[in-house]
Order: structure tokens, then sequence, then C-alpha cells
């Protein structure tokens, strides 16, 4: 019969210095080919009652044992862990972020902030869809088929077609929504309708063939050329500032009658004259009218009970003046430098 030491099994035990000592310290004793497994298996040489004491004092020796190598065993994944966090240590203290912060492109910016003027003064925001049918972009807003704007050098037909089998067309302005509008909500109607448009025509620093736009349009009873100036005022006095003037000229579009633009007084040189007002102290800022006759009759409207007014503003171009960027085409062309700039 083999004897057990617990006292040595103990100080084997206190000399590993390792995780690599102590893996060798648990196949002596407590592994596979352990000494008390061995010692267990040398018991059937004795009598009964040498069973009983033998196996109660093999049995202490590996519960203690047992747990003193777990503990062993748990100190050194600890330590391990602990080189592991001192190793891959992260200052967070450092001035500067290891990846840069984006933020808000200008054009959505002001964007928003347009928007969020319409709000303040009664306006609900629709953004509609970029690809119309040719009714919703000419038709319903009075531009007849013989009309140059529904030709293919003007603006961009896709392959789909609509339920009429008329070529789909990319909206070439955010008044495609108009007669939507006008049926969805009835009237009386105050709306804006920001959103990208598109045009077939060559670029240069004023045009693009993708804009946004800002659609207007307020329908209700005894709405006059009157309401109409001071909503002008006001909305462009919050883009602009407090100190803009404005003056309306005549100007024709389909779906208007009378048809105005308008133009504000020039923020960069207060009218004082500068390259971007051409010396003449004002800039055209937006086309619109009193709403035609015909566009209301095609949304469901009595034009001989309701009027109302439409104005569309070129966001671009609105944020290029306040701004004085020279060439709208900052807006899209991907330049990083432009785009930190504000």
């Amino acid at each position: 019969m083999q004897t057990m030491d617990k006292k040595s099994i103990i100080a084997d035990l206190k000399k590993v210095a390792s995780a690599a000592e102590l893996d060798q310290w648990y196949e002596k004793y407590l592994g596979k080919k352990w000494e008390i497994t061995v010692a267990y298996k040398s018991m059937g040489e004795l009598s009964p009652e040498e069973k009983k004491e033998m196996g109660q004092k093999l049995g202490e020796i590996k519960t203690e044992a047992t747990a003193l190598y777990e503990e062993k065993n748990t100190a050194f994944q600890r330590d391990a862990i602990n080189e592991q966090l001192a190793n891959d240590l992260v200052d967070i203290s450092l001035d500067l972020p290891l990846v840069k912060t984006g933020h808000a492109h200008l054009l959505q910016k002001e964007r928003r902030l347009i928007e969020e003027i319409c709000q303040s003064m009664g306006f609900i925001i629709e953004y509609g869809k970029d690809v119309v049918t040719k009714y919703e972009n000419f038709y319903s807003v009075n531009i007849p088929a013989s009309h140059p704007a529904t030709e293919m050098h003007d603006t961009y037909f896709l392959s789909q077609h609509d339920d009429q089998g008329d070529n789909l067309v990319l909206r070439t302005h955010t008044s495609s929504m108009q007669n939507e509008l006008m049926k969805r909500y009835g009237v009386p109607l105050k709306t804006v309708v920001p959103g990208k448009v598109y045009r077939h025509e060559n670029t240069d620093a004023s045009h693009d063939t993708v804009f946004w736009q800002l659609e207007g349009l307020v329908i209700d009873k005894d709405i006059s050329i009157g309401n109409f100036k001071e909503m002008m005022m006001s909305l462009l006095s919050a883009i602009f500032g407090k100190d803009t003037k404005i003056r309306m000229r005549p100007a024709y579009f389909p779906f208007v009658e009378p048809g105005f633009e308008i133009d504000a007084s020039c923020p960069i040189c207060e009218q004082k004259g500068c390259s971007l007002c051409k010396q003449t102290g004002w800039i055209e800022i937006l086309g619109a009218g009193m709403v035609h006759p015909n566009v209301l009759k095609e949304g469901g409207v009595d034009p001989n009970e309701y009027t109302g007014f439409a104005f569309g503003i070129g966001l671009n171009r609105v944020v290029a003046i306040k701004y004085d960027i020279k060439d709208i085409r900052y807006f899209t062309n991907g330049d990083l430098r432009f785009l930190q700039s504000f």
C-alpha cells in the first residue's frame, strides 16, 4: 500500500511559480495518472477497517489539494489578464479623437433650418418622390404636352412606364406634388415640399443637373397678392436677416397667374454693389405667383371659391448666396476640403 503525504503535496504546490508548472503538478497529483488514484487502487490490499480509514484520509487530501489548485490557477489567470490589459492600455486622455467626427453637410444643415422656419410659420413638410409621372410633373400643373420642358433636351425620361403607357420622369420641380397634396389634404392647405430635382442641362457655376428645391403652396379663401408679398417678406427676412428687402417683377410660369420673380437685397454688400449682385444691389431668389385656376381645378378645388399662391426656392442658390460660394457644383463634387470648411 502506497502512503500519501499531504504536507509534501502542498509543499510541491507552493513551489509552483508558473501556469506551466501548475499543469505539471496537476498531472502528477490530480491527473489521469495522479498519485492519489494509484493510492486508491492499492486499497484493495487492506482490511475493511483499514480501507475506511485510508479512504477518509485520501478524500481529505484530494479535497484540500483540489481547492488549493483552483486558488492557484485563478491567481495565474488573473495575472495573465492584468498583463494583457497593461500591454493593450489606451490613453483616454488624448486631446484628439482617434476617429474624426463628421458633421451635417452645409446644404442639409441649411435645408433643415429653412424647414424649421416654415414650420414656425404654420407649414406642413412633405417630401414626395423623385420619380413621377408626366401627369404629375407637367399636365397637373398646367404645363401642356407641347411645352419645351416636356422634351428630352430638358427632362430625364426613364425606361419605365406609368399606367397610361407614358415614360416616367425624374421630377424637374417639386411642384409635381401640388396635385397630390390638394387631393390628399383638401383645402385650406399650407405646405412646403423640399427635395431633389433633376434638369437635363449643361452645368456651370450657377447650374447643375441635380439640386435641391423647396416648393411652397398656400390655398385658402380670399388669398391675395398682398398675403403672398407679406409671406415672402417674412420668409426671406428669416433666411437672410431682418433687414432684407424684396421686390417683385412680372414673370411667366405656366402654373401661376400672375407670376413673379422675387429679388432680395444683396446680403453680402447690403445693396452697395458687388460681384455677386452684379453691382445692382439685388439678387434673384425665387419664382412664384398666384396658383393658376387650371391647377386648382385639376386638384379638385373650386377656383371661384379658393385662391392661393405658390413659390419655388432653389436651396443650392440660397445657400451659395448666404455663404458667398461662387460655384454651386461644390455642393455635389465630394471635395472634402470644401465640405470641411463649414
